[in-house]
């Protein structure tokens, strides 16, 4: 089972009303989407993260049995998340509020039963701020058996120290075999490919929008070209690729493989493909299930 640790909360995304721009609330977080994704994939999947027991909370909990994700969740007595989404040409920007949430407070304490675990997902905003980013940094460095996969999701805006958000993605490179960056976050990290090969990553995957997603080995490049389709918007497109990837190469059984075939990879990046192609067709962040690819 792929367990994905890191941030549930809720997007607000705008609606126009006669009365002028509202805000819809929505189960969302990277990590979050990365697990409902898996789930309607097929892939055996768990969530870990910091649950609120308000009303968002339920939702969050509720969306996660909807989509055959085991909650694997820390409950606390603090709000949830919000993420105010603004749209320009279908391009997301967010505007969070965290101080003091249950997701943002969640500490080495509360770390989770990992029994039939197989493999660990983790990134997003939760590896920015404390003290949930030590919390999910001493997940990763503790299952070095693990298959890891980190995206870190850079959000420039939201990372309060900058020489610690960069220390821990140093040592988190350090224990994953795959990597996903976009483009925009090699150019923010100011790395190249071979860089962050070098820190023993098996597998780099590089996103680069409407171009597609080029996966780099230490043996191979290979590159998968975006569908063409109709955007309306990209709330959970990178995510959405991350399930199709772990779901692809679980399903080939090769998610911990030290070399991964070249073939294989290929598939998993297909389906990541065609998965994030459907979610950025529809409106915030709604992964398909198997049977819509």
């Amino acid at each position: 089972m792929i367990l994905c640790a890191g941030e549930a909360l809720i997007d607000m995304l705008p609606r126009e009303t006669p009365e002028g721009t509202a805000f819809l609330p929505v189960p969302g977080g990277a990590v979050f989407n990365t697990a409902i994704a898996l789930g309607r994939l097929g892939a055996p999947v768990a969530m870990f993260t910091g649950l609120s027991d308000d009303l968002f909370g339920a939702r969050l909990a509720d969306a996660l049995a909807a989509s055959n994700v085991e909650d694997r969740a820390a409950r606390a007595d603090r709000p949830t998340t919000l993420a105010f989404v603004t749209l320009t040409d279908g391009h997301a920007e967010y505007a969070f509020y965290d101080e003091g949430t249950a997701g943002r407070m969640l500490a080495e304490s509360d770390l989770p039963d990992m029994s039939g675990i197989s493999a660990l997902f983790v990134g997003g905003i939760s590896l920015a701020v404390e003290p949930c980013a030590r919390a999910y940094e001493a997940l990763a460095l503790a299952h070095p058996n693990l298959p890891v996969m980190i995206d870190p999701n850079i959000r420039p805006g939201f990372i309060r120290d900058e020489a610690a958000f960069r220390a821990r993605l140093d040592r988190l490179f350090g224990v994953a075999g795959i990597v996903k960056l976009s483009d925009e976050d090699m150019g923010w990290l100011g790395m190249t490919p071979e860089d962050v090969l070098a820190r023993g990553v098996r597998v780099l995957c590089l996103t680069e929008g409407a171009k597609g997603v080029t996966a780099i080995t230490p043996e191979a490049r290979v590159s998968v070209p975006a569908r063409r389709v109709e955007v309306v918007d990209t709330v959970g497109a990178g995510d959405t690729f991350n399930a199709g990837l772990m779901a692809g190469l679980h399903e080939r059984g090769v998610l911990g493989a030290e070399t991964i075939p070249e073939d294989a990879l290929r598939g998993a990046l297909e389906l990541g493909a065609a998965a994030a192609a459907v979610t950025v067709s529809r409106a915030g962040a709604n992964p398909p299930r198997r049977d819509e690819l």
